[in-house]
């Protein structure tokens, strides 16, 4: 696969003028309405297809939020989400750090739609919630969208461990009241859509290989991960998912990967690259879109991880594609959606799982049905096992 190479002398530009144009060449790659690449490695970023909103600390809505720096040397920053007074209650609340969508080259928590399922989410979870603003590709190709959420992880392991960082320009890393105040960092879970499921996969694999103290991510929930491979399945090649189209998965891809790697580097093809050897993940909750067009590739995941003796279980919504929670907002199936989600985090935080032995389930969420992680269902099922 050829890929594009990117002069990193070069800047990106969200408004390229004509002079401008001229001076950068003829596009190499392009996503109508999101981003163009240059030949010389200059890159066009566009924003009125999906606006970015700022955060909003206004008193009497049910979720405040702001933005924090995470490393000022990388410009990694993440916005942070915190569920109204009435719903924290005494206590404190579990902690989500979600890595958004977008195939490793678009998007941003900052964006309307992101921000708007994010508040939802925080909401109905009744959690806080980081969202990782990482850099994107082709400026820098992975592992680099890795390393950037993973150092939100260490991040948040100093803030719960109280160690402030000596960087340079930045002498000392600010304590973030919202973080020390109302995170329980003993209830800590990783969480990705499509590019971010991908990433929330290998932020997961370095956590358990890595002493994350005091920290203690209890689980892993995987939404439509942006998996491939150098051959397409019958699926892939018989499907259409507005929300996904195959000519935008090669450019991701060519645009994301390292220089030179095809689609069946362990980035891109995970559940034919997994190596869990002496690797006890999180509990893992996959959720899959029934019309996806990454279905498949979401499913050989669920039986890679299983065969692994991982503790995964998956729920399959019917009746929707790609990335539903953000394109549909008044879907039923998000609700359902942030249901199990609700559920999969008050189980994992409560150690209500008596039995911890590892083991599969799998669930199809048809309309109609409710609560498909109720607490007495699992706490019956693991006692069973």
């Amino acid at each position: 696969m050829d890929a594009v190479s990117v002069n990193p002398n070069r800047r990106s530009v969200e408004n390229i003028t004509p002079a401008l144009l001229h001076e950068a060449g003829t596009a190499e790659e392009e996503l109508e309405g999101f981003i163009r690449v240059y030949r010389d490695g200059s890159v066009e970023r566009f924003s009125y297809v999906v606006s970015n909103v700022p955060p909003s600390d206004k008193p009497g809505e049910p979720v405040a939020s702001k933005d924090v720096v995470v490393d000022a040397d990388t410009r990694v920053w993440a916005r942070l989400y915190l569920p109204a007074d009435k719903q924290r209650g005494h206590g404190k609340l579990p902690l989500v750090i979600y890595f958004h969508g977008g195939g490793f080259v678009i998007g941003s928590p900052a964006w309307s739609i992101y921000h708007a399922f994010m508040c939802r989410l925080a909401c109905e979870i009744n959690s806080v919630i980081i969202s990782v603003g990482y850099r994107l590709a082709p400026e820098h190709r992975l592992p680099a969208a890795y390393d950037d959420c993973f150092s939100a992880v260490e991040w948040v392991r100093r803030q719960a461990a109280g160690v402030r960082s000596v960087q340079t320009q930045n002498p000392k890393e600010p304590e973030e009241s919202w973080m020390t105040t109302y995170c329980d960092f003993s209830r800590c879970f990783l969480a990705g859509d499509s590019a971010g499921g991908n990433i929330a996969h290998h932020v997961a694999m370095r956590a358990a290989k890595t002493d994350v103290k005091p920290l203690h991510i209890r689980g892993a929930i995987i939404i439509q991960p942006f998996f491939g491979g150098e051959s397409r399945s019958k699926w892939e090649c018989e499907t259409s998912d507005p929300a996904l189209l195959q000519k935008w998965i090669d450019v991701f891809w060519k645009l994301s990967l390292p220089v030179g790697a095809n689609r069946d580097h362990p980035a891109c093809n995970v559940p034919n690259s997994l190596s869990l050897q002496d690797v006890l993940l999180p509990p893992v909750l996959l959720c899959v879109s029934e019309r996806d067009v990454l279905r498949e590739r979401n499913l050989e995941y669920f039986e890679a991880l299983k065969r692994a003796g991982q503790n995964v279980r998956h729920v399959i919504f019917k009746d929707v594609g790609h990335a539903f929670q953000l394109l549909q907002p008044r879907s039923p199936r998000i609700g359902e959606l942030t249901k199990v989600t609700h559920d999969f985090i008050y189980i994992h935080a409560n150690n209500l799982l008596v039995n911890p032995k590892s083991v599969s389930v799998s669930v199809s969420v048809a309309q109609g049905e409710g609560m498909i992680f109720r607490a007495d269902f699992v706490q019956s099922l693991y006692v069973i096992l």
